[in-house]
């Protein structure tokens, strides 16, 4: 089992910077090719095909194929899906609305393959909603992004990585403030994932990739009171 999991930043777009630079190479590495295929998976976007140039253009320039996952395809050539699943080397899952996410993988009976591709040795990487998605839960905004709830929730992942993740730890006060909550409430360990940060994950063995000066893992936890160690 292979997984990176993001925790955030920015891929490049318009005039933003390129901070995951550093972290896509790893990802690249951790397939073991020369010229890696490359799936990308953007359905908890509403902008996808945009999100795909942007990655198109950074996974390209790294030396990989790259192929998209149309919503098309989905509904109607369960062939050609097939097909990008069996013949991709890295599967990487975009960020934006984790249940989202999960409804289209649900609708579009997506989960076999997932689990083929991993099982097969195929890394699978996510940012933000995509780093939750291979994770066994992860601290997500995503009812609040509906209007839904006001609260942020542990969304389950497919547990493919025996972890529970903080996307974009640090990034929103409200955030943060909530996770300190939750654990007082909930005894656990979680990794909180600084934009610019992943965990990297082979098979039992977890390390952390930085891609920003300065930006961290931490394992946050309660006892007694809340505690954050970098990673």
């Amino acid at each position: 089992m292979k997984c990176m999991l993001i925790g955030g930043g920015e891929i490049g777009r318009g005039d933003t910077p390129y901070e995951t630079e550093i972290i896509d190479k790893e990802i690249i590495k951790m397939s073991e090719k020369v010229r890696p295929n490359l799936l990308f998976i953007g359905f908890a976007s509403s902008h996808s095909d945009s999100y795909y140039d942007v990655i198109k253009k950074n996974f390209q320039k790294l030396g990989c194929e790259t192929q998209y996952l149309k919503k098309s395809n989905c509904l109607y050539n369960p062939e050609i899906v097939k097909a990008k699943f069996q013949t991709a080397d890295i599967i990487y899952v975009g960020g934006g609305d984790t249940l989202k996410l999960l409804e289209r993988i649900e609708e579009y009976q997506l989960k076999p393959l997932f689990r083929a591709a991993m099982e097969r040795n195929c890394v699978m990487a996510g940012i933000s909603a995509g780093a939750i998605l291979f994770a066994r839960e992860g601290f997500s905004d995503a009812f609040i992004l509906r209007g839904e709830k006001d609260s942020y929730e542990m969304i389950p992942g497919f547990d493919y990585a025996p972890v529970t993740i903080c996307p974009h730890y640090h990034r929103y006060q409200p955030k943060t403030d909530a996770l300190k909550a939750y654990l007082k409430e909930h005894p656990s360990t979680i990794f909180g994932l600084e934009n610019g940060t992943a965990l990297k994950i082979i098979d039992k063995e977890i390390s952390s990739v930085s891609s920003i000066p300065n930006a961290s893992c931490y394992l946050v936890y309660y006892d007694q009171e809340f505690t954050e160690k970098k990673f």
